[in-house]
């Protein structure tokens, strides 16, 4: 299964499936959680060959309309990688974040996930 399809398996019953890669849709209906890959470790052997696993640097967004609602969903999000099958490591603790043109609450995770290629 790809991270994508993971993630989204982890995290879309936490928002009523609204649970999206790399941007927010036209139309959105709040609470959400948006994924995007940010980067991540490369990792080759000295024998030039590639490893049987990637990493991803994952940046999660969950986005509510009150911060109590962003918070919440955060946790949820946290709690349901960290304990899931996949290695995952929680890089720094959610930053809060309020944008003015939606009037939403935001709170951004970002987690170093390995997974198949």
């Amino acid at each position: 299964m790809s991270l994508e399809a993971t993630l989204y398996g982890l995290l879309g019953s936490l928002v009523s499936g609204r649970c999206y890669p790399d941007t927010i849709p036209d139309s959105p209906v709040f609470p959400l959680i948006v994924y995007q890959q940010v980067g991540g470790q490369a990792v080759e052997f000295m024998e030039q060959a590639m490893a049987d696993q990637d990493n991803a640097r994952v940046q999660l967004w969950t986005w509510a309309k009150t911060r109590a609602e962003a918070n919440s969903i955060a946790h949820q999000a946290r709690t349901a990688i960290i304990g899931s099958a996949m290695q995952a490591k929680t890089l720094a603790a959610p930053v809060s974040v309020y944008d003015e043109d939606m009037k939403l609450y935001g709170a951004r995770q970002d987690f170093s996930i390995w997974h198949a290629p």
